[in-house]
């Protein structure tokens, strides 16, 4: 804790005291007087008593304390403006309101004084209050630290911030150009050494003047003090750098200064010294034989362009034959890529590929031709549609015949003898309940029906089978001609019943005659082998083998199936029995022997069966010959009359376009069977197509033949094989119009376009005109293409080719314009470039090899490079003429008043000199002199642009100049060293001065000169 020494007398305080103001402190040490006894006379308060001079730290603490201080300030500045603008507002609300808010202490966190208190808990030397500055020379070595401090602290913490990243380059540049950034050690010290003398000037003048004129008087004696440090380590830097000048001045008289000064205007001229060396040392090898580069054109730096843009303005000669020689040399190149070719020779070799693309495609298209009507023959010539009719009617005709005599003789095995006998129980019965049920209302019973009703009412217990038939075939008709004119009426309903009581009462004879069959075996009157379903066993046999012969399938054994002609099994009773075949039971004679009173019932299985494969095949004889399709074919009014559709119709009844044609022929080759129908349909189909499609070359017309195709799929697909030959026919005529068409487009795309104009070209100028308007049009590389393969593998040809592109290139990019006095038209530059870039493909299928492509590159790029003299420093949009003027003015114009004024300054100068020596004569030797010295600088001077203009020209003598060291900067770098100085001289004095010198150390009020005591500390 700190000890008050008090008129003698040591008092220990605690460390608040040290948070006192000093105004608080003096009260404090006056009160503690007070209580302790002590009067005014003895204390510090009264004034009475000799000040005692307080005991200083020393000089070296009080500059470390000084630096420490101006670190503390610059680390804890943040939170000190913080916390001071946060006060500033405290204070206002209190002066406003009133009240009596709390100010944020001095020692808050991250401040200054928390930081130097922080620190000197650690070591009170560290805590620059601990450190008392009680002498003069403390003073300002203190004033001197801080200076230091201050002119280092900010570098230091820039340099972190860059160093760490935590500020953007941007921020950190501006900020070191505002703290400064010290690029090395000396540079470091030499910054420090400023500040310090700043620093310590500022605290002296402080110390000398008035208390009213402290700052400025700190401002002023601190840049004194930095302003003499400067200056004291820049005198060598100055003395060296006016040598160097004087020497400067004198360089332009003599061949080595000449050399050096056209040297340092050469790379003070450079745009990039590094790369234009790089470029000097590496020029790559020549693009063009003969085309020197200019030093501007080779490394491509703007400035040494813009001087040999000057220095051709006011030495044109060797710039322009410069670039007659580079001209020259280009257009020998290009003329040396192709010579000796003949462009006519390239439309001989057109022609001669059209004859030959003609020939070719004649004898393809013939082999077409043959293949199609080959294809065509094999189908065959067809039947016309009266051929093909009769053919089909008369193979209709003899098939039911033949089916109609099978059936006749199944009918003739049911009832051979006509001795078949059988109870009508069920249809007496039915017959009697029909009568019975009707209603009374109800319409009775009428014509035919009732007819039929009247017979059945006469019927015994047994009656002959042909009486059963008979009345089946009887209510069959009854019950078709009911329908068809009345509808399902009662009436229908009626005999539809009675129909079904005959099929009941047949069952029921099977029965009663397999009984007596079954007694005649177990008597032993007959064998097993002798009964009736035995013997009907083999006569179905027989009968099933017969028809296996006549029968032929729909397919004929094709495989290709739609039905089949076999019989199909028996149904139960009589339905779909006709009147024909009841007819023809009904005329079998009945034995007279036998009275109707003394019939047996004798029908069995087997007559049943009989009955059932007879009724099977009228009705698919009916299903088979006399259907909706095929009846209409042999439809006639009399057995013997004329046909109701003539022989012409019949095939198309048969074979037709939709979708019905393909049952109809499926009908028709179930009903003839597939060897009798399939040749005639085909023969029909043939012809049919051959109508419609066949053109008198003997070959089909694809796309009407494949719409006859399309309209007749259904058709054709019921004729197996038919429509796959048509097909085969329709490809190989579809072959041979493609054939044609391809023949016909090759040919006119031959004779069409660019391309084809050269049929008609004999001059190798109107060729070279042709091949050259391939070159810039958006298929031009297409068109180059056709043209090669037309030209195929023809050598003199090819050379034509290339003769004709070289000559375009030659006509179309060498100007009238003469390059210098050469006699040679200038290369166009641009319209060259732009060929090549764009043409590079073209060239190369124009038979051009890759090295005679890059001869052509290399010309596209000299031209580019030596476009740099023209346009690199041009600006866009100005007139080249104008600057040029401007160039030649600023050069060789007529000196303007400031220049002559300028010019005569040697004199002057020569004759005040010599009027300080010699008086009237001394001046005007003195000025013949100077004057003659200028003019000889002047003349070495326009030596040195000669120089220049030659290194510009010529790369080698300029990569000489340009490896030769310079020191011309050393003056402006000394000046600008000067002004940093002062900068930061005058920075630190600000800031010690505005800091009013050493803080006081605690417990003590102290005056800026007298340093009066009112305490102290040990």
């Amino acid at each position: 804790m700190p000890t008050l020494d008090i008129q003698g007398r040591s008092v220990t305080v605690d460390d608040s005291f040290l948070r006192l103001s000093p105004e608080d402190q003096n009260r404090t040490v006056d009160e503690i007087a007070t209580s302790l006894g002590i009067t005014g006379s003895q204390g510090g308060s009264t004034g009475a008593g000799q000040p005692q001079e307080p005991e200083g730290s020393g000089i070296a603490l009080n500059a470390t304390a000084g630096a420490n201080s101006a670190l503390y300030s610059t680390l804890g500045a943040p939170v000190d403006l913080a916390r001071g603008a946060l006060n500033l507002g405290v204070r206002g609300y209190n002066a406003a309101t009133g009240s009596d808010v709390g100010l944020i202490p001095e020692n808050s966190f991250g401040g200054s004084r928390y930081i130097a208190e922080t620190l000197g808990g650690i070591d009170p030397v560290l805590d620059p209050r601990n450190t008392v500055a009680a002498t003069t020379g403390e003073r300002i070595a203190r004033g001197a630290g801080e200076g230091a401090g201050y002119a280092l602290a900010p570098e230091a913490a820039v340099a972190g911030l860059i160093k760490t990243g935590a500020a953007s380059p941007r921020i950190a540049e501006t900020a070191g150009r505002v703290f400064g950034r010290g690029e090395s050690v000396g540079a470091v010290a030499g910054n420090a050494a400023v500040g310090a003398a700043s620093g310590a000037g500022a605290q002296a003048a402080m110390e000398a003047a008035p208390d009213a004129y402290d700052p400025l008087a700190g401002m002023a004696g601190g840049l004194i003090g930095g302003g003499a440090a400067t200056l004291a380590g820049a005198v060598p830097s100055l003395l060296r750098t006016g040598g160097r000048m004087v020497g400067d001045y004198l360089a332009p008289m003599s061949e080595a200064g000449r050399e050096r000064m056209a040297s340092e205007r050469l790379r003070s001229g450079t745009s990039d010294i590094n790369a234009a060396r790089e470029s000097l040392d590496n020029p790559g090898a020549e693009l063009v034989p003969g085309s020197q580069p200019t030093t501007g054109q080779l490394t491509g730096d703007l400035g040494l362009l813009g001087m040999e843009r000057g220095a051709a303005v006011k030495r044109p000669e060797p710039f322009a034959q410069r670039r007659a020689d580079q001209n020259a040399a280009r257009v020998g190149a290009l003329e040396g890529v192709q010579t000796g070719g003949a462009p006519e020779k390239v439309a001989d070799a057109v022609r001669a590929h059209l004859k030959q693309l003609d020939d070719n495609a004649q004898g393809i298209v013939d082999r077409a031709a043959t293949e199609a009507r080959g294809r065509a023959n094999t189908l065959g010539m067809g039947q016309t549609p009266e051929a093909s009719g009769a053919t089909l009617r008369e193979a209709l005709e003899a098939a039911r015949a033949s089916a109609r005599a099978s059936e006749s003789r199944l009918w003739d095995l049911v009832d051979p003898d006509g001795t078949l006998a059988l109870p009508p129980s069920n249809i007496r019965k039915q017959g009697e309940t029909t009568r019975k049920n009707l209603p009374f209302s109800a319409k009775p019973p009428t014509g035919e029906e009732a007819a039929i009703l009247d017979t059945i009412g006469q019927y015994g217990d047994v009656v002959p089978f042909s009486e059963m038939t008979a009345l089946s075939s009887r209510l069959k008709a009854a019950m078709r001609e009911e329908r068809s004119t009345n509808g399902e009426t009662p009436a229908y309903a009626r005999m539809s019943r009675l129909s079904n009581a005959i099929a009941k009462d047949l069952e029921l004879g099977v029965k009663v005659r397999a009984g007596k069959d079954a007694e005649a075996v177990a008597a032993g009157q007959m064998s097993p082998e002798e009964t009736i379903q035995a013997n009907l066993a083999r006569w179905v046999e027989n009968w099933s083998a017969e028809r296996s012969q006549e029968a032929v399938g729909f397919d004929g054994g094709s495989g290709n199936s739609i039905g089949s002609r076999s019989a199909a099994p028996g149904t139960a009773g009589l339905s779909g029995a006709t009147s024909e075949a009841g007819g023809r039971l009904g005329r079998t004679p009945r034995d007279p022997r036998l009275p109707r009173d003394d019939l047996q019932p004798n029908f069995g299985q087997a007559d049943l069966d009989k009955l059932n494969q007879a009724k099977a095949a009228t009705i698919q004889r009916v299903e088979t010959f006399d259907n909706g399709t095929l009846a209409p074919l042999r439809r006639r009014p009399t057995k013997t009359g004329p046909y109701d559709l003539s022989s012409s119709e019949v095939a198309g009844r048969i074979f037709a376009p939709g979708a019905k044609s393909y049952e109809a022929i499926g009908r028709y080759r179930q009903a003839v069977g597939d060897d009798a129908a399939l040749p005639a349909l085909r023969d029909y189909a043939v012809d049919r197509a051959r109508k419609a499609a066949m053109r008198e070359d003997g070959t089909f017309d694809p796309v009407r033949l494949e719409t006859w195709r399309r309209g007749h799929s259904d058709a054709l697909r019921a004729i197996p094989g038919l429509d796959n030959a048509l097909a085969d026919a329709e490809r190989a005529s579809g072959t041979l119009g493609t054939v044609i068409r391809e023949r016909n487009r090759a040919l006119a795309d031959a004779q069409k376009g660019t391309v084809g104009s050269l049929l008609k070209l004999d001059n190798p100028e109107d060729v070279t005109r042709t091949v050259g308007s391939f070159f810039g049009s958006r298929d031009g590389i297409n068109r180059m293409m056709q043209l090669r393969q037309r030209i195929g593998g023809d050598k003199e040809a090819l050379q034509g080719l290339k003769q004709a592109v070289a000559d375009h290139m030659r006509q179309r990019f060498i100007g009238n314009t003469e390059a210098g006095t050469s006699g040679i038209g200038t290369m166009k530059s641009d319209g060259f470039q732009e060929f090549v870039r764009r043409n590079v493909g073209a060239l190369k299928i124009a038979g051009y090899t890759a090295d005679e492509v890059t001869t052509l590159q290399a010309l596209a790029d000299d031209l580019q490079r030596s476009n740099r003299s023209v346009a690199a420093v041009k600006n866009p949009g100005d007139s080249n003429t104008a600057e040029k003027l401007y160039a030649a003015n600023r050069e060789n114009g007529p000196p303007s008043i400031m220049q002559r004024i300028v010019g005569n300054v040697p004199a002057a100068m020569g004759a005040a000199g010599g009027f300080t020596v010699g008086g009237a004569t001394g001046a005007f030797l003195g000025a013949i002199g100077a004057k003659t010295a200028a003019d000889m600088r002047a003349a070495g001077i326009n030596t040195v642009d000669d120089i220049i203009a030659d290194a510009l020209l010529n790369p080698a003598r300029a990569k000489l100049l340009l490896a030769r060291p310079s020191t011309r900067r050393n003056e402006e770098q000394t000046l600008q060293m000067l002004g940093r100085m002062y900068q930061r001289a005058a920075a630190t004095s600000a800031i010690v001065s505005v800091d009013g010198g050493p803080e006081p150390y605690e417990g003590i009020s102290v005056d800026s000169r007298t340093q009066r005591q009112t305490g102290a500390l040990r």
